[in-house]
């Protein structure tokens, strides 16, 4: 049956639902991980320091979120718009100034 515009989707997987293969993966590599985790430790150690930042960083990626760049177009900005982020932005500088 060809798909039709509008119609609403039935059957599949949910939203975000965990593909069971990638999941019994994920699994085993923190299984894996779990049980050498003194070893790659130790591992690590024996690195060179550049190497050892090398392997601190990879492991990071799996852990912290990536940041990404945000533009913002002002363009579209009414002169409101732009007084209300200019001085959103400078309290945020206060606050952090303070903070320290």
């Amino acid at each position: 049956m060809p798909f039709e515009k509008g119609k609403a989707k039935t059957g599949g997987r949910k939203p975000g639902a965990v593909n069971k293969t990638t999941a019994d993966i994920k699994a085993r590599i923190k299984s894996l991980i779990d049980d050498k985790f003194e070893s790659i430790v130790d591992a690590i150690e024996l690195l060179e320091p550049k190497d050892q930042v090398a392997a601190y960083l990879k492991f990071l990626e799996y852990i912290l979120p990536k940041q990404r760049e945000t533009k913002i177009d002002i363009s579209s900005l009414s002169e409101e718009e732009l007084d209300e982020l200019l001085q959103r932005a400078l309290n945020k500088v206060d606050d952090s100034e303070d903070d320290e």
